[in-house]
This record gives C-alpha cells, sequence and structure tokens, in this order.
C-alpha cells in the first residue's frame, strides 16, 4: 500500500483521497473525529452504524486474533461439558 499525502490549505482545510472517500464511505456532510493519539492523529468518519464507524480502528492490534482465541476455549470447554452429561 503506497502512502497518500494531502497538503493543508491557508485555511486549515485537507482533501481526502478519493480512494478513501470511496472505501470509508465519506460523502459531503460526513462528520469526521479527529481522535488525538500518542503517535499522531487518528481520522474517523462517524456512521450510524457504530460497527461501520469502528472498521479499521484496532487493525494490527490483535486483538482479533484473541478474541478468535478465547472463543476457540470456550467452545472446546463446552464440549467437554456436553461430554460428561452424557
Amino acid at each position: 500500500m503506497k502512502n497518500i499525502s494531502s497538503k493543508v490549505t491557508s485555511k486549515g482545510q485537507i482533501v481526502i483521497p478519493k480512494r478513501f472517500r470511496e472505501k470509508y464511505r465519506i460523502i459531503p456532510s460526513t462528520v469526521i473525529q479527529w481522535i488525538e493519539k500518542e503517535d499522531g492523529i487518528l481520522i474517523v468518519p462517524e456512521s450510524d452504524d457504530p460497527i461501520i464507524s469502528a472498521r479499521g480502528m484496532l487493525e494490527g492490534s490483535g486483538i482479533l486474533d484473541a478474541y478468535l482465541q478465547e472463543k476457540k476455549l470456550e467452545k472446546q470447554k463446552e464440549n467437554k461439558r456436553i461430554a460428561r452429561v452424557k
């Protein structure tokens, strides 16, 4: 994935690259959240659907892998309980 940059105008405005507008469904009147992080700024478009709004925020954090592993362990425990009951 190549880096894309935008230049800030004298009014403090930037252009959101078309690729990102299409991918994240950013249209005129979309509200953008600016979230300050230790290593930079996270720019997140708001959406009526909280799942869509959160898309990509945890990418690379490993949280999905940890969640899936936990669900797998829960299923194994449940299967052992069912086997004991039979």
